[in-house]
């Protein structure tokens, strides 16, 4: 099956925490199936995942360590053709219907890049995505969770002017672009407590045709 944690991710993170590392952020966790520029990216919205994900976390926490796992989802990133996308029955979204340029899906015909979305109709559909993540995460054993909101993928896309061009509460000032991810990171927090929860943000990076 695709997106579910393996022997490989378990081997990688409980030799992190073997090694000493105080504090352990997997690596970006879907929230939701959808088509990355990698395939088998994994996710934690399912229960199969959540299994997997839970002898990860055992393993951690039997070396001492400490994981938070990093909600992830691509917004406009992500590709139709892909078959993960496919398999999903949704399109591929974005706060607005503008593409980004760039991207390279090398195991798609021809290396397509990146496509022009499909505008988010009900933010708060995406919202309650991130809130389930992180009730699987709790279930799955993980100490804590980090919002990704970097790198050009959907919280950024939301943050960014460029990418964000919405007339309702979710687009136009500052704070209205703010609110996506505010809102999330509300969500997270009822779940988790606010010493649980982080969030990534790159301000200034360019990557995935931000700015």
């Amino acid at each position: 099956p695709t997106n579910v944690p393996n022997d490989i991710n378990l081997e990688y993170y409980v030799q992190r925490a073997r090694g000493g590392a105080g504090l352990i952020t997997t690596e970006g966790t879907l929230i939701c199936q959808q088509g990355t520029e990698w395939q088998n990216a994994p996710g934690i919205w399912n229960q199969e995942q959540v299994a997997a994900w839970k002898k990860i976390t055992d393993g951690v926490h039997a070396e001492g360590g400490v994981i938070f796992n990093q909600l992830w989802h691509l917004g406009r990133v992500s590709h139709p053709d892909a078959p993960e996308q496919k398999a999903s029955g949704t399109p591929v979204y974005g706060p607005s219907v503008i593409a980004a340029r760039g991207g390279k899906f090398r195991f798609l015909p021809g290396q397509p890049g990146y496509v022009t979305p499909v505008a988010i109709d009900d933010p708060r559909a995406i919202i309650d995505l991130f809130r389930k993540a992180a009730i699987n995460a709790k279930e799955a054993g993980f100490d804590g969770v980090e919002l990704h909101g970097a790198n050009g993928y959907l919280i950024h896309q939301f943050l960014d002017s460029t990418s964000n061009k919405r007339t309702d509460e979710y687009g136009g000032s500052i704070e209205n672009r703010a609110r996506f991810g505010l809102e999330i990171l509300k969500e997270l927090v009822s779940i988790w407590g606010s010493k649980r929860v982080a969030v990534r943000l790159s301000p200034s990076g360019g990557y995935n045709d931000m700015g």
